[in-house]
């Protein structure tokens, strides 16, 4: 069969029952972790499988970009795609990680002394210092200051290790509280995040009359509950935030404001496309300087997915983009840029091409250009929780498309408060449906228009 990337004489396009020529997707997909990559210590089955398909290893020959968007955290993002990687056998990068704490990273200019809860140790301090934050402190670092403050917890020689020792916290405000992750000690975190919330201006020891001065609070996630290896679900973050905004109730007749971040909230989904276009972006310059590296070796028009375009120096590569019921050509364009002003995230206005669908992707030297790539055509989100996983891709954007899998929190025969747009057993399935559906549109948009070709060009 004729390549994808060759017309037959005069410019004529011969339809084809395949396209399995060397590419990258124009689609993408972003998967949570927790009950559908993994179960606690244990690696889902098939998740291995999965994301080999999505690095190539698929009947299409097709790349498929993705990352990770978790609402667990507690621990570096570097270190969570290390353990990924180990996991799955791949290469997992900092950059394709997304945790519940993430997005906090642009609150960093926002506040000056921070308290930061859960995790383990001072684990979540260092996170926070990495992130940018200056003056950062634990709950341990209270408790130190003064043993009194959570009577039924003694320091232990471990906890005493990582306190800081030098802060009287009666004289030192705290302008917010950061729970980055699951807490570890209920009771005696939530002594001391009610103290601040009802002190006045953030000062231990102290008690505002308005309960209206404490400082602010920023949950990483609102999870109620999470899959574990155990046979049930147990209390995540979103627990801690229903008991916590109860005794604020109880104690000020108030409510209590909070800012949650994580799934299904709309500042980590805008977090998560801005991730995922650069992310796209960094894969399509991969493979466009594999191909570069080859160009000059390769002759056979059957294996070479790439043409010489008008340019010299240009390359044309042939990708789709899909949408629920139209099909467009995507267009890179190019730019003469210094390499060196090139921003870390580049959101793109670009629009899809009205100009002919042969046209291809003109790619130009990586070292000369900036890839103005528009945003993907469909990003599939693999969940296992209805009412975080499934609410998040629904709510947001028409271009994301949910799918439920059966391997974490939700349990077979139950009816999900939030309907998937495709339910399956788990993300080895996710992915092969995903990967057979944009197929069948890839080739309808070819295959459009196309004629039988001659016997001597099948």
């Amino acid at each position: 069969m004729a390549s994808l990337s060759s017309l037959g004489e005069n410019g004529v396009r011969y339809k084809k029952d395949k396209i399995d020529h060397p590419r990258v997707a124009s689609y993408a997909f972003a998967f949570d972790i927790d009950g559908v990559i993994v179960r606690g210590p244990d690696t889902v089955p098939y998740a291995k499988g999965a994301l080999e398909m999505l690095n190539g290893k698929n009947p299409y020959n097709i790349k498929v970009p993705y990352i990770f968007v978790t609402n667990g955290g507690g621990r570096p993002e570097s270190e969570r795609a290390a353990e990924l990687s180990k996991r799955l056998d791949i290469e997992v990068t900092e950059e394709q990680v997304i945790q519940g704490h993430t997005p906090m990273k642009d609150l960093v200019d926002v506040y000056k002394n921070v308290l930061v809860v859960g995790g383990v140790g001072d684990k979540c301090r260092k996170i926070a210092h990495h992130y940018g934050f200056k003056n950062v402190f634990i709950p341990l670092d209270i408790m130190y200051w003064n043993p009194s403050v959570t009577p039924y917890y003694d320091l232990t020689e471990e906890d005493e290790k990582v306190c800081r020792k030098d802060v009287d916290f009666s004289k030192t405000k705290i302008d917010a509280i950061l729970v980055f992750a699951d807490s570890r000690n209920w009771a005696a975190d939530q002594q001391i995040i009610l103290e601040l919330l009802m002190s006045k201006n953030g000062y231990m020891g102290t008690v505002s009359e308005t309960y209206e001065e404490g400082p602010s609070i920023y949950f990483a996630h609102s999870d109620f509950i999470w899959s574990t290896n155990y046979k049930l679900s147990r209390y995540g973050m979103g627990a801690l935030q229903v008991t916590i905004a109860a005794l604020f109730r109880e104690s000020t007749g108030k409510e209590l404001k909070v800012t949650r971040f994580g799934k299904p909230q709309r500042g980590t989904f805008k977090f998560a496309e801005k991730v995922l276009t650069n992310w796209r972006k960094d894969v399509l310059e991969e493979y466009v300087e594999e191909v570069e590296s080859t160009m000059g070796s390769e002759t056979s028009e059957d294996i070479n997915p790439l043409e010489t375009s008008d340019s010299d120096e240009g390359l044309e590569f042939s990708a789709k983009t899909t949408k629920t019921t139209t099909t467009t050509s995507t267009t890179v364009t190019k730019k003469k840029v210094d390499p060196k002003s090139m921003p870390v995230f580049k959101d793109s206005d670009s629009e899809s091409s009205d100009e002919d669908d042969d046209e291809g992707l003109t790619i130009q030297k990586l070292n000369q250009l900036t890839l103005d790539l528009p945003p993907a055509s469909t990003v599939y989100f693999v969940g296992d929780t209805p009412e975080s996983d499934i609410r998040f891709a629904n709510s947001h954007d028409e271009s994301w498309f949910s799918i439920l899998v059966k391997t974490g929190v939700y349990q077979e025969g139950t009816v999900p408060k939030y309907k998937p747009k495709h339910t399956c057993d788990n993300v080895l399935e996710a992915v092969k449906f995903a990967i057979e559906r944009e197929h069948k549109l890839e080739l309808a948009e070819w295959n459009a228009g196309a004629v039988t070709p001659p016997p001597e060009a099948a």
